[in-house]
């Protein structure tokens, strides 16, 4: 609500034209929890397209069709101890589930998607300097299965420390990485997905059967509105 002018967001019609992850999402990271914040719908869409289309739904739909075309379409058969340490992958993810802990206690929700989406961002960076692609035809099959381990690994992390957040997509990730879990679930139903393991980087079973690459955030197309002012 605009102090000034009165006027309001509808939150209903938000989530009825975006859903309610998009809407949690945009409200949690962008605007500090209990602090103004401007809402502005075009950069609304456009947060949402960059960071949960893009960077993260575009990272798990790639690396799933050359997990498909290199590895069979199970997960590379080695434990994530195999992986170096000084991997910038596993450097950034064995720390993560902490950090992100100690924010979400805090309600420093920006800090922790901001944090979780960090990892995915490293991950773009990774695949693509890695290009496993080059290496399969270079007849680098373990290389090859490592980068694409730790892509798929950091992708399952990053989804389970946003179930909070976006319970909807952290689902479809999981689904796609074989897991059967719904994280809108109260209390989930598979209580094998704790966060003493799931918050870890190194959870996600070789040899797991993956599903089919799909969206798991469709991209949203931008309306034409006004800034509003909105308190968090």
């Amino acid at each position: 609500m605009g102090k000034s002018t009165g006027n309001t967001i509808d939150p209903f019609a938000l989530v009825d034209r975006y859903g309610s992850d998009a809407v949690r999402y945009y409200f949690l990271k962008e605007i500090e929890f209990g602090r103004d914040g401007v809402f502005d719908e075009t950069r609304f869409v456009s947060i949402l397209n960059a960071d949960l289309a893009n960077d993260l739904g575009n990272l798990l739909n790639r690396t799933l069709k050359m997990v498909q075309k290199y590895c069979g379409g199970n997960v590379p058969d080695l434990a994530a101890a195999e992986i170096p340490g000084d991997n910038p992958l596993k450097a950034t993810g064995s720390k993560l589930g902490d950090r992100v802990k100690e924010s979400y206690e805090a309600l420093a929700f920006s800090t922790a998607c901001n944090e979780i989406l960090s990892l995915v961002r490293i991950g773009n960076k990774y695949i693509d300097e890695q290009a496993p692609w080059t290496l399969y035809k270079q007849g680098k099959q373990p290389d090859v299965e490592q980068v694409l381990y730790a892509v798929l690994e950091s992708v399952r992390l990053a989804a389970y420390l946003l179930s909070p957040v976006t319970p909807i997509v952290s689902t479809r990730i999981y689904q796609q990485l074989g897991y059967i879990v719904d994280f809108c679930e109260t209390p989930l139903a598979d209580d094998s997905i704790t966060f003493t393991v799931h918050a870890s980087w190194g959870a996600l079973p070789a040899k797991q059967m993956l599903g089919e690459a799909e969206p798991v955030f469709q991209k949203l197309e931008p309306p034409e509105t006004d800034a509003t002012m909105v308190e968090g």
